[in-house]
């Protein structure tokens, strides 16, 4: 009898869980790459794929993993995919992309934090992913993802390192405010000599 798979992605915002979500629905043949964004639940007759991000929206919403269990453990046998990435470029990137202050950032992480960690000391079937390693890796890390998952499949997303464009937008940022804080002092020491008389 073929295994029905519900497949839950839970991970912080911008951890890479959406390329994700979107890559296993394609191995799984529910939904091609491009044809779906990655959020929420999409299913065929067979499989489903389930992505939460936590916390999802401008004001945090966090998913109820255990009514989630509840509602799928009878018909599916479930997997579990904890998206990580650096976390200090996922708040930066949560940060510019959301507008959301440092303070709700740093609070969300912590939540997500505990509720993957809920995960991963249970007894559940638990795939821990890192964007960095995918990025790295490539194909291979991958593969290990289907073998986990039992997914006959070779598809491999086109990646872009979104890290690179992160890292690269903060060095131009930290070098803008350095320059701005430079000329900031030298006005300040112009007006305390009088020397702009």
């Amino acid at each position: 009898m073929l295994e029905k798979k519900c497949i839950f992605i839970f991970g912080p915002e911008s951890s890479g869980s959406r390329l994700m979500s979107k890559t296993l629905a394609h191995a799984l043949d529910i939904r091609e790459f491009d044809r779906w964004d990655g959020s929420g639940m999409i299913c065929d007759d067979t499989h489903k794929v389930w992505h939460e991000s936590l916390p999802a929206g401008v004001i945090p919403s966090f998913p109820d993993v255990e009514q989630m269990i509840a509602e799928h453990e009878k018909d599916y046998s479930l997997y579990f995919i904890l998206t990580t990435r650096d976390i200090t470029i996922s708040e930066s990137s949560r940060i510019a992309r959301f507008n959301k202050p440092h303070s709700q950032v740093h609070e969300d992480s912590s939540m997500a934090r505990e509720i993957m960690l809920k995960l991963m000391r249970s007894d559940r079937k638990i795939f821990i992913w890192s964007y960095e390693s995918f990025m790295y890796l490539g194909q291979d890390y991958l593969n290990l993802l289907y073998r986990f998952l039992d997914i006959d499949s070779n598809f491999m997303p086109q990646l872009n390192d979104g890290n690179k464009v992160r890292l690269l937008k903060n060095r131009i940022y930290f070098k803008h405010s350095r320059t701005i804080k430079l000329i900031k002092t030298i006005v300040a020491l112009i007006k305390t000599r009088g020397w702009h008389n």
